[in-house]
């Protein structure tokens, strides 16, 4: 099963993607489901999951949570019962929350913690050797990002093997509909619900996979990378369970 696990819309800050624009084109690429990460909330989890329950894209939620050192994916069996970060820690308007006060709290909460991107030097704070001291807390680290250079997913990599730690893909998608669909991450059994998501990424049992040539944003002074219609190759490497596969279909 195909999910990506790092995707946006118009509940994050700064981002203006439709939801159900994304699960159309989620569909378009093959996948069987998308987890909608948005920034530092899971508020508007009932409307995202009313939409899955009418598409044939499956919906799953967490929340990014941007903290003093990295960002991480959340992912609660039950998020519409889970507190909201600002009700735990209050606003971070002034300075970042703790990733050593915010991650252990999340995770005794019953959520499976991803590290996002930990090697992006273009994300706000991030992670970077940081990551490798998490290992009781992570359940997994995000090997492949279609969004940060492959530089730094292969830092991603090696930091999961390392932590004896499988890896995750996902699209970050959030500035266009176009990044929807390089990235994902596959789960060798099914996966129908919000609480199976999590159990499956407590147990481990995926990889990521990328598709098409490797995006990359558009930058001053350089050219939109070309990208290949959907055409599926190996990924970037899966620490602790192997590497990203072809997509077969």
């Amino acid at each position: 099963m195909l999910i990506d696990l790092h995707a946006h819309s118009y509940l994050s800050k700064g981002c203006d993607l439709d939801p159900r624009a994304v699960l159309d084109r989620a569909a378009l690429f093959g996948l069987d489901g998308v987890a909608f990460t948005e920034t530092n909330t899971q508020d508007g989890c009932d409307e995202l999951f009313e939409l899955g329950a009418k598409s044939k894209v499956k919906v799953f939620v967490g929340l990014e949570l941007v903290t003093d050192r990295g960002q991480y994916l959340c992912f609660f069996p039950k998020p519409e019962r889970a507190p909201e970060p600002v009700q735990m820690w209050g606003s971070n308007r002034e300075k970042p929350w703790s990733a050593a006060e915010c991650l252990p709290k999340v995770r005794s909460l019953g959520a499976a913690i991803v590290a996002a991107r930990p090697y992006d030097r273009d994300s706000p704070n991030p992670a970077m050797d940081y990551v490798r001291t998490l290992g009781g807390v992570l359940c997994a680290v995000e090997g492949y990002n279609a969004r940060v250079k492959q530089t730094s997913n292969d830092l991603a990599v090696e930091a999961a093997e390392t932590l004896k730690l499988p890896c995750t893909g996902g699209s970050d998608a959030r500035g266009s509909l176009d990044e929807v669909g390089y990235g994902a991450t596959f789960f060798k059994k099914p996966v129908q619900t919000q609480e199976q998501l999590v159990a499956a990424l407590l147990a481990g049992d995926f990889y990521p996979v990328m598709a098409g040539e490797l995006p990359r944003l558009t930058r001053p002074g350089e050219a939109q990378a070309s990208r290949s219609g959907g055409k599926r190759r190996g990924g970037g490497g899966g620490g602790g369970g192997g590497g990203g596969r072809r997509r077969r279909g």
